[in-house]
């Protein structure tokens, strides 16, 4: 296989067999043609955010781009997570939703509660550009599955979404400190996160009854993003 020619992966809709040649979209021919400089011969990696994953060679470098694959793999996630995240402060949650993709999160679930919404003005607008946020943390990252944007849910609605042999975590300054807690190994973990406002007295009894854990991640008040980044890191760094 030829040296890589582009530091990020290439994001591609499907992955076809080995020998084949498709063309790249049009935002990716330009960063391989204009921004990395490919040449025909030289070597690209290709993801579909969906667990394909595949080397390839480029066979046209112009305005078009067309590879060839050479070698193709096919992976399933041993390790899957789900934040969950009160709004946080205006103008923060772009940032937060490219950091957790960057992180290896599957599913980001936004959450209101009861002392705070989601402004959810524009939806597809702003569930576009969050997926615009997480292909390019997909690619950049280098990772085989693509962050999940949704729509924001009641508190309630969103603790009935983990199965059971599923790992349950809540940022809370008075929980047990991450360095005491292990991440699970294999499954679904889930990550919750209140609001800039915090969680209720009656929602956090709720979060207990529901089997989540409190965890402390600094010794300092974080902002919601800021927790919400720090628990992923914990779950991230185990594997």
């Amino acid at each position: 296989m030829p040296a890589e020619a582009a530091p990020s992966f290439v994001w591609v809709e499907a992955i076809p067999g080995a020998g084949e040649r498709i063309m790249v979209d049009e935002a990716e021919a330009h960063y391989l043609t204009k921004v990395c400089r490919v040449r025909v011969g030289e070597g690209v990696s290709l993801t579909d955010g969906r667990g394909g994953r595949a080397q390839a060679r480029i066979v046209q470098a112009s305005d078009e781009a067309i590879v060839e694959i050479v070698e193709v793999e096919r992976l399933l996630p041993k390790r899957t997570a789900m934040m969950m995240v009160g709004a946080p402060e205006r103008g923060r949650a772009d940032w937060m939703v490219e950091k957790l993709a960057e992180l290896g999160v599957t599913t980001f679930q936004p959450i209101d509660t009861e002392r705070s919404h989601w402004a959810w003005a524009k939806a597809e607008v702003r569930l576009e550009r969050w997926r615009r946020l997480a292909r390019a943390a997909l690619r950049q990252s280098r990772r085989s599955f693509e962050l999940e944007t949704r729509e924001p849910i009641a508190l309630s609605a969103a603790l009935a979404l983990a199965p059971g042999e599923t790992g349950r975590y809540v940022a809370d300054p008075e929980g047990t400190p991450a360095w005491r807690l292990n991440p699970l190994a294999t499954g679904l973990s889930v990550g919750l996160v209140g609001p800039a406002e915090g969680f209720s007295t009656g929602e956090r009894e709720q979060m207990t009854n529901a089997g989540y854990i409190g965890i402390s991640l600094s010794n300092g008040r974080l902002r919601s993003e800021t927790a919400a980044l720090a628990l992923t890191s914990w779950w991230s760094a185990a594997g």
